[in-house]
């Protein structure tokens, strides 16, 4: 019989109904829930994963957004113990990574799946489970209010975004990899070490455990042209934007013209300039089958 912890993020939009619901989901799915907590504040919930490892935990289930997923992945990674992730905030582009597109689908994979390994993003020493970003997209994140987000969801990203999207000033970034550079001017980027942005592939080569980052940036600057390229992510068209650059690599370093926010999976973590790595198949996690985009 497979034993868990559960722990919830009061924080994210669903984090206190999806518990209330996840002790008797997973019992009536063979699932012994040894422990459950709910924590609030990145703090404590990161004191309480890191406490069920210490005590030798084999499962922790963690509910919330990609906000709590990437505590949870940075506080298990190289640990024995596999990570259930059960999606319950605003954006939840980690279980949508990982083939999880509802709370019923995560407690099934947790009782029934398969436990498989995937990659971890490091930024500037800090991992993080799914994707960076740096410049406009990272200002939204911080200045969309929580009271928003539990109202209307991810709707909620989208009405904060009116006001930075037209004084937000493009900026210079310089990228290094291997031996390549580019440069350009632009108003964001995105690096990820997972697979989605959203609900969309970054790329279509994106993959979750192959080692590797995806960088995606354009040179579209104009207010509107930014609009476009959050459309295109919806309609999963933004490897066609003219100006679009992306590219894989395991490492790479981004300098900036002037200091600019980058946040991990929707939360403020440093300044540019950023150095981004991966440590390779470093989380377990419970999938409902195969690893997505590996088919």
């Amino acid at each position: 019989m497979r034993r868990a912890i559960v722990i919830a993020q009061s924080h994210s939009r669903n984090g206190i109904t999806t518990l209330a619901q996840a002790g008797v989901e997973l019992r009536a799915r063979g699932v012994e829930v040894v422990e459950s907590h709910l924590e609030t504040g990145h703090k404590a919930l990161r004191k309480r994963i890191k406490q069920a490892v210490k005590s030798g935990a084999e499962i922790v289930v963690t509910i919330g957004g990609d906000g709590t997923q990437t505590i949870a992945a940075s506080a298990l990674a190289h640990s024995k113990c596999v990570l259930g992730v059960v999606p319950a905030g605003t954006g939840n582009s980690f279980a949508e990574s990982l083939g999880i597109s509802t709370p019923q689908a995560a407690f099934d994979a947790i009782a029934y799946g398969r436990i498989d390994r995937v990659d971890v993003g490091v930024v500037n020493g800090q991992r993080f489970a799914n994707f960076a970003t740096i410049g406009l997209a990272s200002v939204i994140g911080e200045e969309t209010p929580r009271w928003l987000k539990h109202a209307i969801g991810p709707i909620a990203y989208g009405v904060a975004a009116i006001k930075p999207l037209f004084s937000h000033k493009p900026f210079e970034i310089s990228v290094r990899w291997k031996k390549n550079r580019l440069k350009l001017k632009t108003q964001q980027a995105i690096v990820v070490s997972g697979r989605m942005y959203g609900h969309t592939p970054v790329t279509p080569e994106s993959r979750l455990n192959d080692g590797m980052l995806t960088f995606f940036a354009t040179q579209r600057t104009h207010p509107v042209d930014v609009a476009k390229t959050y459309v295109a992510f919806l309609t999963d068209t933004q490897t066609r934007i003219p100006g679009a650059h992306y590219f894989r690599a395991k490492k790479l370093t981004i300098s900036t013209s002037r200091k600019a926010l980058v946040a991990v999976d929707g939360a403020a973590a440093c300044h540019t300039p950023a150095t981004f790595s991966v440590e390779p198949r470093a989380l377990m996690v419970f999938l409902p089958g195969a690893l997505p985009g590996t088919e």
